[in-house]
């Protein structure tokens, strides 16, 4: 009897001895502890610092036909006797000068385009003794304006006397002919298209005119196959006024 009391106190005591060292969930081992999370701060991302752009002032180079050499200014080529120069700007800080030579050329502009300079530069650089001969015949006015611009760029041009006077005399053209004082072929209606006066032309080949009534009848009438100068009196009276092959008809000095 003692021997199998000493036996069971055994088994009991290794059995609680057991359970303490078991896991709340009944697994054995000691409890582990899970490790603690930290986190980690977002990078910081920093921009590269604004760099100030600085305006470059304008350059030209010109060329013009008949010569290899390369001008940077007008008063280069003036050594020499050129009909037509072309010329090309880089950079964009325009002087004073040369943004009012821009805007009377070609009006106000906002889209920041020199280019156009560089044709103003071009045409600065010709200096030939028919440079600039298309205002003779009346240049457009954006023609005029275009001019007036290039010689804002060089006021010492070699031929500014000779071109202020072209200017002038197509600027007066280009009025007498809004006026209905200048005027070609096609036949007229007086007070409107063509205004009474005395006109004449010169050089003429093959020349007919006719002055008409309301009713398309003619009141006077004239032909010449060719004659130095011809001469018409138009009156407030007529109705229309047709003219075939005379060229340009011009007010009576």
């Amino acid at each position: 009897m003692k021997r199998w009391t000493v036996a069971a106190a055994a088994v009991a005591a290794l059995a609680l001895t057991a359970c303490s060292n078991a896991s709340p969930e009944g697994k054995s081992g000691p409890a582990v502890t899970p490790p603690a999370i930290t986190s980690t701060p977002p990078p910081v991302i920093t921009s590269a610092p604004e760099v100030e752009y600085t305006p470059v002032p304008i350059t030209a180079s010109i060329q013009c036909t008949g010569v290899d050499t390369e001008f940077s200014t007008p008063g280069e080529a003036w050594s020499g006797s050129y009909s037509l120069c072309e010329g090309t700007v880089s950079g964009d800080k325009l002087s004073p000068t040369e943004q009012k030579a821009l805007t009377t050329a070609y009006g106000k502009s906002d889209d920041g385009d020199t280019s156009p300079l560089g044709t103003l530069y071009g045409m600065c650089a010709q200096n030939a003794t028919d440079s600039f001969g298309y205002l003779e015949d009346a240049g457009s006015p954006e023609q005029i304006s275009e001019v007036r611009g290039a010689l804002l760029l060089c006021p010492d041009h070699p031929q500014k006397s000779r071109v202020t006077k072209l200017l002038a005399g197509a600027e007066k053209d280009n009025r007498l002919s809004e006026e209905g004082r200048i005027f070609g072929s096609g036949v007229l209606t007086v007070g409107e298209d063509v205004q009474p006066g005395t006109y004449v032309t010169t050089d003429v080949t093959n020349c007919y005119w006719e002055r008409t009534d309301r009713n398309g009848n003619p009141i006077d009438n004239y032909f010449s196959t060719g004659a130095a100068r011809v001469q018409v009196t138009i009156h407030a009276s007529d109705y229309s006024f047709n003219s075939e092959g005379c060229g340009e008809w011009r007010p009576a000095k």
